[in-house]
């Protein structure tokens, strides 16, 4: 049975484009499938590894959590998190057990990439990408690339934690047809870090130029003349900005809505973009939700509220857009030890890679990306829901690859 269904990995890049229904029904079918033949195959020892067992441990605090909360409806997300960690060990077996699978993989991510900054491109200069989606506006005048996401701001999202798989597609070009690639490299990663500066979103924005600074660190295989090659980004990058000053100044707006530079004065004496005044978490908004958490795990500090109970609490905010203070105030402080405790890891494990061992092989390359796509994502910034199905998704792919990478090891 899994001889056919496997393949429905394959499907999940294109559909992550479409929203969220199709890539989570692709992600469900295969958890259930695979955990189906997991007993009928006795497939249990892909589950034997630290990544799934503490995994569990998470996932029964989720369920702990729902089972002490006041609304019971947490335990839809709570009991249905389990799709995630079983997606991750599919994905791990399919790349140990199908020949080629994780090039595969790898190579459709990256011609959906292709598409996408392409189609941005387009829908940039004319207004209209392939679809006929319109270019996205702020108030302010300033637009924004989203290409097939439509109205939806996820395009910068889905390039940022999915870029270490599009390089390590070019890896395999690489080692598969020994091209000489350095001037499409630089072109390519220009054109991809370009375009998710036009998405204007400016997390993604931040996770990508931390992942490409972690690469010149430590690229040994990607990329070669790594001075010429970052300094040829920024001054590109800088003029880029120079020419586009509307999207310097959204840049500049984590400065003026945290506090940290002021955005000046109207005529009429007010201050421009009507950003609040005093020092800020981010920005007022989300500075008060990380605090609205911190009262509410005051009071909840063992098993939190429950699942995705955060508007029950708080009159204006779905959740508190960052994943610690999330977790801390609807799941507790024991859940939370284990998303910190993960962070410090893959923290210990990167420093480790890029001061004391050495990446021998393009696979000790791709391993390093992946840490470091693994260590951005846990990193205490805004963030969205964490029990988004989209984003979830994107997060466990990386886990997959990782498993693989070193063979189910954590």
């Amino acid at each position: 049975m899994i001889l056919y269904y496997h393949k429905l990995l394959y499907l999940l890049p294109v559909a992550l484009v479409t929203g969220p229904f199709l890539p989570d029904l692709i992600v469900v079918i295969c958890s259930v499938l695979f955990l189906i033949d997991t007993f009928r195959l006795k497939l249990f020892s892909y589950f034997n590894n630290n990544f799934f067992k503490i995994f569990i441990i998470f996932f029964l605090l989720l369920n702990i959590s729902s089972f002490f909360s006041d609304n019971l409806i947490s335990f839809k997300y709570s009991l249905s998190y389990l799709r995630y960690g079983v997606f991750a060990i599919f994905i791990f077996y399919v790349f140990q057990n199908f020949e080629n699978s994780i090039k595969t993989f790898s190579y459709i991510v990256f011609c959906v990439f292709i598409l996408l900054i392409v189609d941005g491109y387009i829908q940039l200069f004319f207004g209209n990408n392939m679809l006929n989606f319109k270019l996205q506006n702020f108030h302010t005048g300033l637009s924004y690339v989203t290409s097939f996401f439509n109205e939806e701001k996820k395009l910068g999202s889905y390039l940022a934690r999915l870029s270490p798989i599009f390089f390590i597609a070019i890896l395999f070009f690489q080692k598969n047809y020994n091209f000489k690639l350095n001037i499409y490299i630089f072109v390519i990663t220009f054109l991809l870090f370009s375009m998710i500066l036009l998405s204007t979103e400016r997390v993604s924005i931040f996770i990508i130029c931390g992942f490409l600074f972690f690469l010149f660190l430590k690229t040994n295989y990607l990329i070669k003349y790594k001075k010429t090659f970052g300094l040829l980004l920024i001054l590109i990058t800088i003029l880029f900005l120079f020419l586009n000053q509307a999207l310097f100044e959204k840049l500049k707006s984590v400065l003026y809505s945290s506090g940290l530079m002021f955005s000046g004065l109207t005529e009429e004496g007010k201050v421009v973009g009507a950003y609040e005044q005093g020092l800020f978490i981010y920005s007022k908004f989300y500075h008060d939700q990380i605090f609205n958490a911190y009262e509410i795990f005051k009071n909840n500090i063992f098993f939190g509220i429950g699942p995705k109970n955060f508007k029950f609490y708080v009159s204006d905010a779905w959740h508190p857009h960052n994943y610690h203070a999330q977790v801390l105030s609807e799941i507790g402080v024991f859940a939370y030890l284990i998303i910190i405790s993960l962070f410090i890891l893959f923290l210990v494990k990167i420093i480790k890679l890029n001061f004391i061992k050495k990446t021998n092989n393009i696979y000790g390359e791709m391993n390093y990306m992946i840490m470091t796509i693994i260590f951005f994502n846990l990193l205490p910034i805004p963030s969205g829901d964490f029990f988004n199905n989209w984003l979830n998704i994107i997060l466990y792919i990386p886990f997959g690859y990782y498993l693989f990478l070193n063979e189910k090891k954590i």
